[in-house]
């Protein structure tokens, strides 16, 4: 399937245009586009756990006492007891979930402050000539 560069134009300046109107959330929800509120919190409640054991057990040294563990465990080639590879590797990984955790929560809070800051809207124009407006972007950078 072909089509003119006419047509592939077309299709995408239609793609760009986006319609909204100011103080109409109504309107702005039926196009379906996504809102501006920033995430910037890796966690939730229910992917926590999973996400940092798999996070944790990427570092060399935690899955180098993963893989010792489970070679303790088999009692032919064991010199030590299991709980000697266990509890250290319990108080790491939960030390280091902790931190995790409170940097996040720190995050999540600072999210809902950014993400409920009053704004100024403009409405009917601007007061520069032509009608120009300037937006300031700078914590969009990142």
């Amino acid at each position: 399937m072909f089509m003119s560069k006419r047509q592939s134009e077309e299709i995408q300046s239609a793609e760009q245009e986006r319609y909204l109107q100011a103080n109409n959330k109504e309107f702005n929800t039926m196009f379906g586009y996504p809102n501006n509120t920033i995430k910037t919190s890796k966690y939730n409640v229910f992917n926590f756990l999973p996400l940092n054991l798999f996070e944790q057990f990427q570092r060399l040294a935690n899955a180098y006492f993963l893989i010792l563990l489970i070679l303790q465990l088999i009692p032919q080639i064991s010199s030590l007891a299991w709980y000697t590879t266990v509890i250290p590797l319990i108080v790491v990984l939960s030390i280091t979930a902790v931190k995790d955790a409170m940097d996040d929560l720190k995050k999540h809070r600072n999210d809902n402050q950014v993400n409920n800051r009053s704004v100024l809207v403009l409405m009917n124009g601007s007061s520069e000539p032509y009608s120009l407006t300037y937006v300031e972007t700078a914590e969009l950078d990142g």
